[in-house]
């Protein structure tokens, strides 16, 4: 975190809001309490220090205090200095030729407010934070604009289906893992996607991940070996080989970028430690049977499996830097996934029991089943949005919003399909996400004036070429479609009007 000091201070509702609106509607109570700390009397400069170390959430709440600290923050473009720090990078500087030959037209297209946005980012160009801004600015234009168009820009290909596809945390790169024993790294340059590296494996692979400042990126495979691939000089190089017994399902950094997590179908997932410039394995995960996915907490600290055996385990650093098991949560059907919360204090899991689970850490540091969400089919997939406010679930042919409200998780929105649900996916700010489906369609829904609303629908696809996965660009600018077909497509988002945006 830029800066000397590090906040406690909580003013965002978080888990436990039921507000629906935006900053500018939330936790009164906390503003008043934040505001008659003394923070009012402090020079300028102190109080920009101050907040510039508060989360997004906070510093959104504290620009809505008093007039000064507005000014502070918006002069200082502190809201968007939280929000890239929160994705734990500093973006690639943006050359001058990308910015007018792409970013500028493509803002235009946003009516208005696009146009005085570009205008204003003008302005800006030389900007020590220049990417910082004009990063947050395009995500918070996509939160805002009530529908969207979709352009197809860029179609690639691999020689067999594509399993997972992934963005790199500043949007330039993404990479798809393939059936072909490859997976291809794609990059934006001078607004045209372009491939940039192939990776080979002597199996398929399963999974292709970044770093959290993007500078590598790991690879799982049936082969058995996960490989860590590090960017040096523009070339992306093989930096280190892994190695299980049996097909590596799964491999992922956390987002502290010191470990590392691979899972097999042995019913294993191993944590990996960056120790003088080797990975070393730190600590087992032992299952009875595959372990399908699991997910660092946010600061890194904690570990969470889901595996077919029933159960969802939770391993963590105990005081002396050393994982140990803290605990195992059973379902009576097998379960399909688990994920935190962003702030750590909570994570979810998804059975085919027709549950989802929520579980809190309680303050003598242990994990309970907090509240239950029930579905009349098979639970497919849960996990929290980024932003903590809302949990979506997906089962068969629906995906489901739910709002933590007075102690009940209450439905907020469902987004129907006529097939499976096969991948439901976020922008970073938590307000736009996207869902794929066997039916052959691609549903954007975005947050708009205290509602989930449907801003886009991307379909037309023949039967016999289903949309497998899909992803969203950090800034919300750009969503990625794989299909059967071997091939992979990137979509342009645009406002579809100037009286959309309110």
């Amino acid at each position: 975190m830029d800066g000397q000091f590090s906040s406690s201070v909580s003013l965002s509702s978080g888990f436990g809001s039921n507000s629906t609106g935006g900053a500018d509607s939330e936790n009164s109570a906390s503003q008043s309490e934040f505001a008659g700390r003394g923070l009012s009397i402090l020079p300028d400069e102190m109080v920009v220090k101050v907040l510039s170390n508060l989360n997004f959430s906070d510093i959104s709440v504290c620009r809505c205090v008093n007039h000064r600290w507005r000014a502070l923050i918006d002069a200082r473009h502190l809201r968007a200095l939280s929000f890239c720090r929160r994705l734990h990078y500093r973006p690639i500087r943006q050359t001058v030729e990308h910015y007018h030959s792409f970013t500028k037209n493509w803002l235009t297209g946003f009516s208005n407010e696009g146009k005085e946005l570009a205008g204003r980012l003008d302005t800006l160009l030389e900007h020590q934070n220049f990417s910082e801004i004009l990063f947050f600015s395009t995500a918070e234009l996509h939160s805002r604009v009530k529908s969207l168009t979709c352009q197809n820009v860029f179609t690639g290909y691999h020689s067999g289906p594509i399993e997972r596809v992934s963005f790199s945390p500043n949007g330039r790169y993404f990479a798809t893992a393939s059936q072909d024993h490859t997976a291809k790294i794609w990059e934006l340059v001078g607004g045209q996607w372009q491939e940039h590296a192939t990776i080979g494996h002597s199996g398929i692979v399963n999974n292709a991940s970044f770093s959290p400042d993007g500078s590598r990126l790991v690879t799982a495979s049936g082969d058995g070996y996960a490989k860590i691939w590090e960017l040096v000089a523009g070339k992306w190089q093989e930096m280190a080989t892994l190695w299980h017994s049996s097909e590596v399902t799964n491999a992922s950094f956390s987002p502290d970028k010191c470990h590392l997590a691979t899972a097999s179908l042995e019913g294993i997932a191993k944590i990996w430690k960056l120790v003088d410039g080797q990975w070393r394995e730190k600590f087992t995960v032992q299952h009875f049977t595959r372990v399908v996915t699991y997910n660092f907490s946010p600061d890194g600290s904690h570990l969470v499996s889901a595996s077919f055996d029933h159960t969802a385990k939770v391993c963590g650093l105990d005081a002396a830097g050393q994982w140990q098991q803290k605990a195992s949560i059973q379902h009576p059907g097998r379960v399909n996934n688990a994920s935190f919360s962003p702030d750590g204090n909570y994570f979810v899991t998804a059975s085919f029991d027709h549950t989802a689970k929520v579980c809190s850490l309680d303050a003598a540091g242990q994990w309970l089943e907090h509240s239950t969400i029930w579905h009349e089919n098979l639970m497919l997939d849960a996990r929290f949005s980024p932003d903590g406010r809302i949990i979506t679930t997906s089962e068969c042919n629906s995906a489901t919003i739910w709002r933590h409200v007075d102690g009940n998780w209450l439905e907020e929105a469902d987004i129907e399909h006529s097939d499976w649900v096969a991948d439901v996916c976020f922008t970073p700010n938590g307000r736009l996400l996207a869902t794929t489906s066997y039916d052959n369609t691609v549903k954007i829904w975005g947050h708009f004036a205290g509602q989930w609303q449907e801003k886009a629908i991307v379909s037309g696809f023949s039967e016999e070429n289903p949309v497998y996965t899909a992803s969203l660009s950090p800034d919300g600018s750009h969503l990625v479609t794989t299909f059967a077909d071997e091939t992979v497509m990137i979509w342009l988002l645009k406002s579809t009007g100037g009286e959309d945006i309110s």
